[in-house]
């Protein structure tokens, strides 16, 4: 028994719990019921912080013995595939022992990598050559465009957007049948600066052999941040840079719209055509027409508002 008077099966239950609810009001409510463990909101933050406390210097011992090159590997064999993500988002603080109630409200940046490996598939073929029916669907794409612009506060293609027709009958998912299964999956998290997520980041690669898998991929959102690390960490190993399709999807929807008018049919068939090339990697053909629409409107004018048409098509092609 550790020193609460909980064994370290208890003691990890509550955790995992702390951290997966959204409060830890909820957090304790959930361990009564599922597991029948009565630990106060209180006492469940306490333990979730003294937990944390203990895994920030080992994580960080980790760091500095993968810089002195004596990390050692966690397994003995590499994966088939593995594949590093990399995202940031934010969350709000208040002051530090400033009593109940918000004191000094403030956003502020979480990094976070998301590692997998996965069983290996091979296709003597491209197994979905066109992308997902969502990715085409005049409604779906409008929800999506609206949803990841204001999820990161970004409007350059709000006025932009082809109008979708009225709403649909839900079509039921199906669910297709993945190629690969997921293995294994660790996440590293941070809230210090884009250096040392990076370190941590290839200590987590190191440590679990995924440098030496034989496919390995790196997913972000095009973020400058993100790519910076990549080159430095993940490059050297041959880790593939992959573009998330979703971010990708919102500067093509707006560009339609910037290149052909917003809400006409020209807008909309543009952007299908070019989500397409960019699905089959067709990147130079797809930056050529961008490039085209480019010469055809001009270059943005320095200070141009969000929503000029010149400023969207500058920053898809970027």
């Amino acid at each position: 028994m550790g020193t609460e008077g909980y064994s370290p099966s208890v003691l990890r239950k509550a955790v995992r719990q702390a951290a997966q609810a959204a409060s830890f009001q909820e957090a304790s409510a959930d361990l009564r019921t599922l597991a029948e463990l009565a630990i106060s909101p209180a006492h469940l933050q306490r333990l979730s912080e003294r937990v944390g406390r203990e895994w920030q210097p080992a994580r960080d011992r980790e760091v500095q013995r993968y810089q002195h090159q004596k990390l050692p590997r966690s397994y003995a064999e590499p994966p088939a595939v593995a594949v590093v993500m990399l995202d940031g988002g934010r969350y709000q603080t208040r002051a530090d022992g400033a009593g109940r109630g918000v004191t000094d409200p403030a956003w502020k940046e979480v990094k976070v990598a998301c590692c997998l490996t996965y069983t290996a598939a091979k296709y003597a073929t491209d197994p979905q050559p066109e992308p997902p029916s969502k990715f085409v669907d005049r409604e779906q794409v409008a929800r999506l465009a609206r949803e990841l612009q204001s999820s990161r506060g970004h409007t350059a293609g709000t006025a932009a957007q082809p109008a979708a027709p009225a709403a649909a009958p839900r079509r039921p998912r199906r669910r297709r049948k993945r190629p690969s299964r997921r293995l294994v999956r660790t996440v590293v998290a941070t809230t210090l600066d884009n250096e040392a997520f990076g370190w941590q980041v290839a200590a987590e690669v190191h440590r679990r052999v995924l440098d030496q898998a034989k496919q390995k991929a790196c997913l972000g959102d095009g973020s400058h941040a993100i790519w910076s690390l990549y080159a430095m960490h993940l490059l050297p190993s041959g880790f593939i840079a992959i573009l998330d399709f979703l971010h990708l999807l919102v500067h093509l929807y707006a560009a339609a719209g910037a290149a052909a008018g917003k809400g006409s049919e020209a807008a909309w068939n543009g952007y299908v055509a070019w989500v397409k090339r960019a699905w089959a990697g067709r990147v130079v053909a797809l930056l050529g027409e961008l490039g085209t629409v480019q010469k055809r409107l001009g270059l943005a004018p320095e200070g141009a508002k969000e929503d000029d048409p010149r400023r969207i098509i500058a920053e898809t092609i970027g």
